[in-house]
């Protein structure tokens, strides 16, 4: 109920029957003016809940959603693509160490074979000089040894043939 302290109403908190109606008409032309200007109307609070309102919200939350999920699908996407490219760069380092590491496996194999036969051939070649000298010692002696025999035979004859004329010349 209504007590004495109370406000009493003004005429345009209650306009009466001719208010009503000029708030009703000053309404629609207002509508009226904006659809033909081509405004939209702004949706009221009672619009929101009917089942049109409420598909437009689930709508906005669905075209949200898709976009969160497309957002997070595309940032799985960069990080996958990033891993493969990372990946791909260990496996190229990885090929590139190991061809270096056979390269250089070759080569030190290499010279190791060259090492190996230079010192075979040094070592064949000093066994040839040491033979071949060992060799010419064993001629040369031999060569003494038979020029020696031939000097003691050749004095043996010419003593025994200057013995035969010395006694046939001293007759």
């Amino acid at each position: 109920m209504a007590s004495p302290q109370d406000p009493k109403p003004t005429d345009e908190q209650n306009p009466g029957i001719f208010g009503n109606i000029m708030q009703t008409v000053t309404g629609t032309l207002g509508g009226a003016k904006d659809a033909v200007m081509g405004k939209a109307p702004e949706p009221s609070k009672e619009a929101k809940d009917t089942p049109m309102g409420k598909a437009i919200e689930y709508k906005d939350y669905t075209v949200q959603a898709a976009s969160e999920t497309a957002d997070v699908a595309n940032q799985k996407m960069k990080e996958t693509a990033d891993a493969t490219t990372q990946k791909a760069m260990e496996t190229k380092k990885f090929t590139v160490d190991k061809a270096i590491e056979g390269k250089d496996f070759t080569v030190e194999k290499a010279v190791g074979a060259k090492d190996f036969t230079v010192n075979n051939a040094i070592g064949a070649k000093d066994f040839t000089v040491e033979k071949a000298v060992g060799a010419k010692d064993f001629t040369v002696e031999k060569a003494v040894e038979a020029k020696d025999f031939t000097v003691e035979k050749a004095i043996e004859a010419k003593d025994f043939t200057m013995g035969g004329k010395d006694t046939s010349v001293g007759k």
